[in-house]
């Protein structure tokens, strides 16, 4: 469904740290541009002190900063926006010059004289002050999260295309294959090579790598294998049947027709992730 240009999503300010980045950028470049460019002759609305002068134009910097840091943590926390569309975004940016100019008002002007008068050229100076720091912020997070996005021909094809593919590395480290867990059925050691039984398209197929289980052992155990023999590690997932009769037991694997033992050195381990 092909969406209306108000209607598509604005995700520029959806992190955190994108949020405090605006307050912080909008802070530092209000207190800056304001002294040193002193726009719309600002500097000669009140008679101060060098140094007072300072702090007062200073302030109109702390203020819009303190006013976005108000709308875009507690009030957006209790309306429950978590992000934007173009069309709320406007509304919400219009909504921040607003209360920006009421506290300005409140601060620097005269509240119970002509107020309308006052709010609209409050509104009006505060919405060229802060348009101009806000859209640089929007800006730079737009080509940051650009930047941040990594085409398919920058991927580099020595790692798994998604995070939760187990990569199989042989002896020296180098990723050889990738597969999905649930779809790895056992691991089985011969020597100085490693079968991988693994399921693909409803059938059982192998492959072969050279490495040693002990060397893959941690690392397959945090997606779910278990250690059951000298010679075989198996998927958790794919068990379908334990059977123990006396010292010995057995393991049966989803769609495979060999039966696994378990060897009495690991027979514990395995009771302990039965129970």
């Amino acid at each position: 469904m092909n969406l209306s240009f108000s209607n598509r999503p604005f995700p520029l300010l959806d992190k955190k740290q994108d949020r405090y980045f605006l307050i912080l950028f909008c802070l530092v470049f209000g207190i800056l541009f304001i002294n040193i460019f002193v726009p719309f002759n600002i500097n000669r609305w009140f008679s101060d002190s060098a140094f007072i002068q300072f702090l007062r134009l200073s302030s109109f910097g702390l203020i819009v900063s303190l006013v976005l840091w108000f709308t875009q943590f507690p009030l957006r926390a209790a309306f429950k926006i978590h992000s934007f569309t173009i069309k709320s975004f406007s509304l919400w940016f219009l909504l921040e010059t607003i209360l920006t100019s009421l506290v300005y008002i409140f601060l620097y002007g005269n509240p119970m004289g002509n107020f309308v008068n006052d709010f609209i050229f409050s509104l009006r100076y505060t919405f060229l002050g802060i348009v101009l720091p806000y859209s640089f912020v929007l800006v730079i997070i737009h080509y940051k999260n650009r930047q941040n996005k990594i085409s398919p021909q920058q991927v580099n094809l020595n790692q798994p295309l998604e995070k939760s593919l187990i990569s199989f590395k042989d002896e020296s480290g180098k990723i050889r294959f990738s597969a999905q867990p649930a779809d790895v059925l056992l691991l089985e050691s011969t020597d100085n090579y490693i079968t991988v039984h693994y399921l693909f398209g409803g059938k059982v197929h192998r492959k072969l790598l050279r490495n040693t289980l002990k060397n893959i052992e941690d690392t397959m155990s945090k997606n779910g294998f278990i250690r059951c023999h000298r010679s075989f590690m198996v998927n958790t997932q794919n068990i379908s049947f334990v059977q123990k009769e006396g010292k010995k037991m057995v393991i049966r694997l989803n769609q495979f027709d060999k039966v696994i033992p378990v060897s009495e050195k690991y027979s514990s381990l395995f009771l302990r992730f039965l129970s």
